[in-house]
This record gives C-alpha cells, structure tokens and sequence, in this order.
C-alpha cells in the first residue's frame, strides 16, 4: 500500500484513487504546481538530494532534477508518480515531458543493466537531452 494512505480510511482511499482514474480518463489533471525544493527532497537519500523542484498536479509528481551531462549539457530528470503509483501511459509521459521540459525536449526512459538497477519507490523516469538523439522514427534530413 502507498504510504501515503496509511493513515486514511479505507472508504477515502477508494475515493481519492476514483478521483485518480476520473481524472486521468479525462485529461483534466488541474494545473501544475511547483514546489522550490533548496535542500533536496525532506529526508531524501542518494540522488533525491540534488532534486531542486518538484511539480504536481491532480494526478501526477514529478520531481525535477538537473544534471550535468558530459561536455557541461543539462539533463533533466523527471521522476513521475502518481498516488496510485501506476505507471504512465505513453501519451501522459509525454504530456509530462511537453508540459515540464517543453514540447520541443526529447526525453528518453532508461533500462539499466541488472547491476545498476534502483527501485526504492514506484517511479518512472525520463531523460530530457538538451538536442535531439542521433537515432529516431524519422530521417535526418
């Protein structure tokens, strides 16, 4: 069980992840609000410390975290959640990334090898590059 709902009763558990699906079905997430995070995430560990902002709206969390690539290019990471920690769709990914990164931002999603595998939480993560990758659906023209 989410954290999140261990103290609520059942009846409002049912009713906030109703309210969940209700939303995602239809699109209407509300609007993102973001949260300036100076010190990391609250008793983050690891990497949750270098994250500086996160948004959320009805549906979603992303934390917000930059990073410097190679060559002094900004990644951003974006570690989506949702309350009930089901995975995004491929269309509500790349709203996430249109909407927190720009429309114009190639993000990617990461398959480790087995060894550098990560999962403290229920989180799904993007990549979003500073340019466009060297591979794609289309064509370099």
């Amino acid at each position: 069980m989410n954290a999140l709902f261990e103290h609520l009763p059942r009846r409002e558990r049912r009713a906030t992840l109703s309210e969940e699906a209700r939303r995602r079905r239809s699109g209407d997430w509300g609007s993102w609000e973001k949260l300036h995070l100076p010190e990391g995430v609250p008793g983050g560990r690891g990497w949750t410390r270098e994250v500086r902002a996160a948004c959320r709206n009805g549906v979603f969390s992303v934390l917000v975290r930059e990073v410097l690539g190679e060559g002094g290019d900004c990644v951003i990471h974006l570690a989506i959640t949702s309350l009930s920690q089901t995975r995004p769709t491929w269309w509500e990914a790349q709203r996430i990334k249109n909407e927190i990164c720009g429309p114009e931002a190639t993000a990617i999603e990461v398959y480790p090898p087995q060894s550098e595998v990560v999962d403290g939480a229920d989180m799904y993560h993007l990549w979003a590059l500073p340019g466009r990758l060297p591979f794609g659906l289309w064509r370099a023209a």
